[in-house]
């Protein structure tokens, strides 16, 4: 999944203004595109408005109005013009997405009886519009396209390959500039344990520090098993913490989860063990992490946790925090997280800029 091109008709300070990302050589979509400019020319706001169209369609939001980045409101978005704004998305799809979608809807438990029911359509591009808070497709067929991974976690536990499902489809993740090291992509509640924890809101699960430590001390623990042997994976199934070291270790080469050490403190004995990382000299608990490593944990996390691959994913501020030196390391680190991933990121350093190439820097500036 990937967008080829962006139009936004009175939108926000856009008053009709079209972003084509297509690479006239190869005809396919760019890997990554780097939105520059200065504060106020729109960057988030095309983050934004991707968000809340692609976000809607993949069934990450129930509506466009539900997308929660600070300064984002859709009843406002035409404001500025006293007409209603427009986002037209022209999204592509590979072979290999496309046919996992059509086969993953055929296994879904429930569908054994059809009629009625929309299959995925086997069209690329497909085109999204928002317009008056809904989103459409051309055609019914082609808006379940865009559900290939919403039907592969229908079947996931029901199938051979297992995870390796989430391989083969994609969808939308995001990252706002007030991201955090719990900001991390929210969880459907799927066991009471989940649902009575304090963190739950609305059917999802939200993760504070003691969550982590908590998920990531498990995670740890079933390593361990399989480390030593007592423990072997089945067809299908993955040791996360594996691969989110993996993962963190792409980004901070010199750096390694440490691992949970329970609380000594009287009062606290009950609470979530500490949970330390370890730099190549100190040792560190995760809620000592800097900035930079706040912003960047989620993204780390995430792509462990959900096998983010034919994606879209957009980070606003990619450089929040980050040295020049971090920056690049995480600039080329980015295709190794996943596979066939499309990144849209908005920066205001002449470092990451700089490392791209030009064709993939689009800046923002002047009246739209």
């Amino acid at each position: 999944m990937h967008v080829e091109s962006i139009r936004l008709k009175y939108f926000k300070r856009f008053r009709d203004k079209q972003f084509d990302f297509i690479d006239r050589e190869t005809g396919l979509a760019r890997p990554l595109i780097v939105l520059v400019g200065e504060n106020g020319s729109g960057k988030s706001t095309v983050l934004q408005a991707i968000a809340a169209t692609l976000g809607t369609a993949t069934r990450r939001l129930h509506e466009p109005n539900d997308l929660e980045w600070p300064g984002f409101d859709l009843s406002l978005a035409g404001t500025s013009w006293n007409l209603p704004s427009e986002i037209i998305l022209k999204m592509g799809f590979s072979d290999v997405e496309r046919t996992a979608t059509a086969e993953y809807f055929e296994k879904v438990p429930g569908f054994e009886d059809r009629s009625g029911i929309t299959p995925p359509s086997q069209d690329t591009p497909v085109t999204l519009t928002l317009r008056e808070g809904r989103v459409h497709a051309g055609t019914g067929q082609q808006y379940f396209q865009f559900r290939g991974r919403e039907y592969a976690k229908q079947i996931v536990k029901l199938v051979e390959e297992g995870h390796g499902v989430f391989e083969r489809i994609g969808t939308v993740f995001w990252y706002t500039e007030h991201r955090t090291s719990t900001s991390l992509t929210a969880e459907m509640i799927t066991s009471p344990n989940d649902a009575n924890d304090h963190s739950s809101n609305g059917g999802y699960l939200h993760y504070d520090e003691n969550l982590l430590r908590r998920r990531l001390a498990d995670f740890m623990q079933f390593h361990s098993r399989v480390e030593r042997g007592e423990y072997q994976l089945r067809s299908g199934q993955r040791d996360l913490f594996a691969d989110i070291e993996r993962a963190y270790a792409t980004v901070f080469s010199n750096r390694r989860f440490e691992g949970s050490v329970p609380r000594s403190d009287v009062d606290e004995v009950l609470s979530e063990p500490w949970f330390f990382l370890y730099d190549g000299q100190h040792q560190y608990e995760i809620s000592e992490m800097s900035g930079g490593e706040r912003a960047i944990f989620p993204l780390i996390f995430d792509f462990a946790n959900w096998h983010i691959n034919n994606s879209v994913i957009l980070i606003d501020e990619i450089d929040l925090h980050l040295h020049p030196p971090l920056q690049q390391a995480l600039i080329r680190a980015l295709p190794e997280l996943g596979r066939n991933n499309q990144f849209i990121i908005t920066s205001h350093s002449d470092s990451i800029v700089q490392n791209v190439p030009p064709e993939c820097v689009y800046r923002m500036e002047g009246t739209q």
